[in-house]
């Protein structure tokens, strides 16, 4: 029982922190993921430089961190929203890995990481959860039950 209550627990945070980062992103004025994705690298740098496509990938980010927010909170279609929710957070990772390219750790904004930092944790956590089904036990999934 302890464990279900955290794995619920933790499911439910990743969940609120999901959809409130989209919910964050509705409401700033004007965001866009173009500053994000400039300072990263290859595809994602491109994308920047693509209207459409940037376009496409500010509703994507919104609407995707809010809806599988949502889904994670509530127990429901729970292992599809951790695996989703797992790609999503990898592909911030894979835009700006936290990886040493100068020789020594500088301090970032999150202060100083080296190869693992809080969104591939959030991805690793979200496979995790999609292995279990905390969704069956205490979340929506319980009215999909054959």
């Amino acid at each position: 029982m302890p464990q279900l209550i955290l794995l619920v627990t933790l499911r439910f945070a990743i969940g609120w922190h999901l959809f409130y980062q989209g919910f964050g992103k509705v409401v700033a004025v004007e965001w866009s993921s173009a500053g994000f994705l400039r300072a990263s690298w290859g595809l994602f740098a491109w994308i920047a430089n693509q209207p459409v496509l940037l376009a496409i990938a500010d509703i994507v980010v919104i609407w995707g961190l809010m809806i599988l927010g949502v889904l994670l909170m509530v127990g429901l279609f729970t292992r599809i929203a951790a695996l989703l929710g797992g790609f999503l957070v990898l592909l911030f990772y894979l835009a700006l890995p936290p990886l040493d390219y100068t020789g020594f750790v500088t301090p970032g904004p999150q202060g100083t990481e080296l190869w693992v930092d809080k969104n591939l944790i959030e991805v690793l956590a979200l496979w995790v959860l999609a292995a279990l089904p905390t969704g069956r036990m205490i979340g929506l999934d319980i009215i999909r039950r054959r």
